[in-house]
C-alpha cells in the first residue's frame, strides 16, 4: 500500500490519502513534487548494469545507445517529463545528450537514446541517469 502526502496552504496540516499505484507521491497544492521513477545504469562489457534505481524493474538495450527503461509500477498516465544525463567517453571529446522522444512514453516504460552533441550519432555511454516527474 502507498500514500499520497498532500501539503496545502488551505489546510491545517498534512493530509495522507491512499493511492493504488504503489508509488509514494508527495504533493503540494495537488501537484506531485517528487520523482515517480529514476535509474542510474551503465552499458559496460556488453551488459546493462543498474547501479541504483527507484520504481524501475529493468533497462533493456535495443541497439547502440538506445534503451528502454521499464517501470516496476505503472504510472497513472503517460504525460510525464523525463530528464537525463550521461557520461562523456574518456576516449573522445564529444559531449553526450539524452533524448526522450514523447512518442515512446507509456505508463509502463520510456525509451531514451544517448547521442553525441556535435554529430548526433547514437553512442553507448558508461553511465546514464534518467528521472521521471509527473502526477
Amino acid at each position: 500500500m502507498s500514500s499520497i502526502i498532500n501539503a496545502s496552504v488551505s489546510s491545517n496540516g498534512i493530509v495522507s490519502t491512499a493511492d493504488a499505484s504503489g508509488i509514494l507521491k508527495v504533493q503540494s497544492n495537488g501537484v506531485t513534487t517528487n520523482a515517480l521513477a529514476w535509474v542510474n545504469f551503465g552499458y559496460v562489457s556488453s551488459a546493462i548494469t543498474i547501479r541504483s534505481s527507484y520504481n524501475v524493474s529493468s533497462v533493456t538495450r535495443s541497439g547502440t545507445g538506445v534503451y528502454q527503461v521499464n517501470f516496476t509500477n505503472t504510472l497513472s498516465d503517460a504525460n510525464y517529463a523525463g530528464i537525463g544525463s550521461c557520461s562523456v567517453d574518456k576516449a573522445s571529446t564529444y559531449d553526450r545528450v539524452i533524448t526522450i522522444p514523447a512518442s515512446t512514453q507509456t505508463t509502463s516504460a520510456v525509451d531514451c537514446a544517448t547521442v553525441t552533441g556535435t554529430t548526433n550519432a547514437v553512442i553507448d555511454c558508461q553511465w546514464v541517469g534518467i528521472v521521471i516527474f509527473g502526477n
